[in-house]
C-alpha cells in the first residue's frame, strides 16, 4: 500500500491528529503545517492542532495572522505529522514526546539527509520545498482557494530561494503558476514583506557588513549580530538574518556564515553555499543542525570565539575536499 492510500485510511480513522514543525521554524514549514491543517479540513473534514516549539517570527506571521499554534499536550494523537522535518532532532522536547506518543506518526519531507523516523515516511529528496511536496502528494484532493495556494506558494518561494536555488525544477514552477491563478497578488504581498525595509532594517543590516571578517584567504565570510547590536537598533534577530545571502555571492567566497544572537544568549548561524561542491549540511550535521546542501542551519552554545573556532574548522575540512 503507498504512502497516500495508508494516509488516507489512518486519517479515516482518527479523532485527534497532530501537526508538527521544526525547531527554529521557517516559513515552509509553517506555511507546510497551515496548509495541510486547511487540506485535511477542506478535502477530508478532519481537524487538527498545530504544534510548534515558539510562536514563529513576525515575518513568517504576516502570511498566516489568524493561525493558532500550540506548544504543549497531554493527548495521545491517534495520528502525528512532521512536516519539513529531516531529523526526530528537529523537534523540541516536548514536541518529541508528543509525537512519539502518538498511535501513528507520519513524516512528509523534501531534505536529503531526511532520516525516515517516522512508521511512515514520504520524502521527496531534493524538492524545492515541503510545500511542493504537499502539492503534489495531495493534488487529486486539492481543493485551492486564495488561502491554501498563498500558503502553499509561499513556503516554496522562501525555501527554494525565490526560484533561484538548484532545487527549483520544472514542476516547481508548473505548481507556482497553478497557485498564481488563485493568488495573483502574492508576489506584492512579498514585496510588502521583504522588498521595503525600515529604517531599523537598514541600520542592523549596515551593522552586519561592518562586522564581516573573511578566512582561509577569503573562502569563508563571517557576520556577527550581538543581542547588543539589535538592542541598539530597535530590531529583532529574525531581521538579520538574511546577510547571508549576500555573503555567499561574494566573489571568492566558498562558505557564507550568518551568526545572531538570541534572547537566550545562544548563536543562530546560517550557513550558504555558491556551488554543489560545497556541502553546508554536512557542516550543519556536526553540530545537531541541519538542512540543504547549499542552505542550512545550526546553534552554537557558549563562548562564540571557541564554537566559532571549531565552526571555521569544519568548514575547511569541507573546502579542501
Amino acid at each position: 500500500m503507498n504512502f497516500l492510500k495508508t494516509f488516507i485510511n489512518k486519517l479515516n480513522s482518527a479523532s485527534s491528529i497532530a501537526i508538527f514543525t521544526h525547531k527554529n521554524s521557517d516559513h515552509d514549514t509553517i506555511c507546510s503545517a497551515v496548509s495541510l491543517k486547511q487540506i485535511l479540513k477542506d478535502s477530508f473534514h478532519k481537524d487538527s492542532t498545530i504544534f510548534v516549539d515558539k510562536m514563529p517570527s513576525d515575518s513568517i506571521l504576516k502570511f498566516v495572522p489568524n493561525e493558532k499554534f500550540e506548544t504543549e499536550s497531554n493527548i495521545i494523537f491517534d495520528m502525528a505529522i512532521s512536516v519539513d522535518c529531516a531529523d526526530i532532532k528537529m523537534l523540541n522536547d516536548t514536541n518529541f514526546k508528543i509525537f512519539n506518543n502518538s498511535k501513528t506518526t507520519f513524516n512528509i519531507d523534501h531534505h536529503q539527509d531526511n532520516t525516515e523516523f517516522a512508521n511512515y515516511n514520504h520524502i521527496i529528496r531534493g524538492c524545492s520545498s515541503c510545500c511542493e511536496v504537499l502539492f503534489y502528494l495531495f493534488k487529486k484532493y486539492l481543493i485551492l482557494d486564495e488561502n491554501l495556494a498563498k500558503h502553499l506558494y509561499a513556503g516554496m518561494y522562501m525555501d527554494c530561494g525565490a526560484f533561484t536555488y538548484n532545487s527549483t525544477s520544472s514542476n516547481t514552477l508548473k505548481c507556482a503558476s497553478k497557485l498564481l491563478e488563485y493568488c495573483p497578488n502574492v508576489n506584492e504581498n512579498f514585496f510588502v514583506s521583504f522588498g521595503i525595509a525600515g529604517f531599523e532594517n537598514f541600520e542592523i543590516t549596515k551593522k552586519a557588513f561592518n562586522s564581516v571578517k573573511f578566512y582561509e584567504n577569503s573562502k569563508i565570510a563571517v557576520s556577527i549580530l550581538t543581542k547588543s547590536d539589535f538592542n541598539e537598533v530597535g530590531c529583532k534577530r529574525e531581521e538579520g538574518k538574511f546577510i547571508v545571502s549576500y555573503l555567499q555571492n561574494i566573489k571568492g567566497v566558498k562558505i557564507g556564515i550568518s551568526i545572531n544572537e538570541d534572547d537566550s544568549g545562544d548563536w543562530r548561524v546560517s550557513l550558504r553555499s555558491n556551488s554543489d561542491e560545497i556541502d553546508v549540511s554536512k557542516i550543519a550535521h556536526r553540530f545537531n543542525g541541519g538542512g540543504h546542501k547549499r542552505a542550512s542551519g545550526l546553534s552554537l552554545k557558549g563562548e562564540l570565539n571557541k564554537a566559532l573556532n571549531a565552526l571555521l574548522c569544519e568548514c575547511k575540512k569541507e573546502i579542501l575536499k
